[in-house]
């Protein structure tokens, strides 16, 4: 029984390309098992298969892309697109899900003035309650005094997600990472006040 023997069919694939991306060439022991299972013919058949599969898929997710930037509905972008590989259901899932996924984005990324507004609002609230949370560590916990200022590191994350919270937007929106930030530096002005 050897060491290939317990994979899947998709396991065994990405180990066979692996072996080919970097050695060149599989060894002896993967041929054997891929040999144990059919032909190596049909193997190499099946991931050429797939390959053509992911290629096709990447093709319309980046023409889904294009026609959501150009403001296409769905319908249209679906009207625009083809596939001898995929079925008109799959291609329906496809841009449902990758118009979804670039709305979501494009939403987050978005400033605008509830953003902002909320970011301000979210900014204040956050570096109170993290300062706190650090200082009701700190005084639980007095041997952390030494570490104070590395206490900003978990404040900075209770800020953002505090500020995450009232946006409703990640770090990746401008707003909320500069909030953030500002937060922080709010807990250091908070520490040298309560501190000394």
């Amino acid at each position: 029984m050897g060491f290939y023997s317990k994979f899947s069919e998709q396991n065994l694939i990405e180990s066979y390309k692996n072996q080919i991306d970097y050695q060149g060439q599989p060894d002896k022991e993967i041929i054997d098992e891929i040999i144990s299972r059919g032909t190596l013919e049909d193997f190499q058949n099946k991931i050429k298969a797939q390959d053509l599969f992911l290629n096709e898929q990447n093709r319309l997710i980046r023409e889904i892309h294009g026609h959501y930037m150009n403001k296409l509905s769905k319908q249209e972008c679906l009207s625009l697109l083809s596939s001898d590989l995929l079925s008109d259901k799959s291609i329906g899932n496809l841009v449902d899900r990758k118009y979804n996924q670039i709305h979501q984005k494009v939403e987050n990324l978005k400033v605008d003035s509830d953003t902002l507004m909320y970011s301000f609002i979210g900014t204040i609230i956050a570096s109170v309650v993290s300062t706190i949370i650090i200082l009701a560590v700190l005084y639980k916990f007095i041997f952390l005094s030494v570490f104070s200022f590395s206490l900003l590191i978990p404040a900075y994350i209770i800020n953002y997600w505090i500020i995450r919270l009232f946006t409703g937007k990640t770090r990746d929106n401008l707003a909320v990472f500069i909030a953030s930030f500002i937060a922080t530096v709010l807990n250091c002005v908070y520490f040298v006040l309560f501190v000394n």
